[in-house]
């Protein structure tokens, strides 16, 4: 394997590390999310009333900002390190199937992401009604139902190719 640059290096260990926060988080904020739903229905649990859903959902605004930036900057970061790595996607499957699973799931995660920039401008603007964000949130997951079990299964593969280093092709030089 040709050795990488240091810049493409920085924006590896950049990509990782996002990649690493914005998983984490986006694993708390669907525990924390999920748990204020009825498990038939989104409907809101008994204990949860009109008093309290504001202090709860302020809770979790930390979730949606750390998930919301934290995806741009691995995006973002990911995208460099493509551009400038030495590693050719042709000769390291492994990094084109990251790739194909960063990227492809994208488009899906900006439809949640345009989500998340109306929670964060809600919070914010510090006048937010619960009922507001309540409607938002739901919304977030009735859209793309099933998308968050799909990108977390995704994404939980990536360690592996990453450790693994499957479908590598020896170039003529390094024969």
């Amino acid at each position: 394997m040709k050795k990488s640059n240091k810049f493409s290096s920085i924006f590896s260990v950049i990509a990782l590390a996002s990649g690493s926060i914005w998983f984490g988080a986006y694993i708390a904020r669907l525990i924390t999310t999920y748990q204020m739903f009825e498990p038939t229905d989104l409907v809101l649990k008994h204990y949860i009333t009109n008093n309290n859903l504001s202090a709860i959902i302020k809770t979790t605004f930390p979730l949606v900002n750390l998930t919301f930036f934290a995806y741009l900057v691995l995006i973002l970061s990911f995208t460099i390190f493509l551009i400038f790595t030495p590693l050719k996607l042709k000769e390291n499957g492994w990094l084109f199937i990251v790739s194909m699973i960063i990227y492809l799931t994208l488009p899906f995660e900006i439809f949640l992401l345009i989500i998340d920039y109306k929670l964060i401008f809600l919070f914010i603007s510090e006048q937010f009604a619960s009922e507001d964000v309540l409607k938002l949130i739901i919304e977030r997951i009735t859209l793309l139902n099933s998308f968050p079990i799909i990108l977390l299964l995704s994404y939980l593969s990536i360690p592996f190719f990453l450790v693994v280093k499957p479908f590598t092709i020896k170039s003529k030089d390094e024969n």
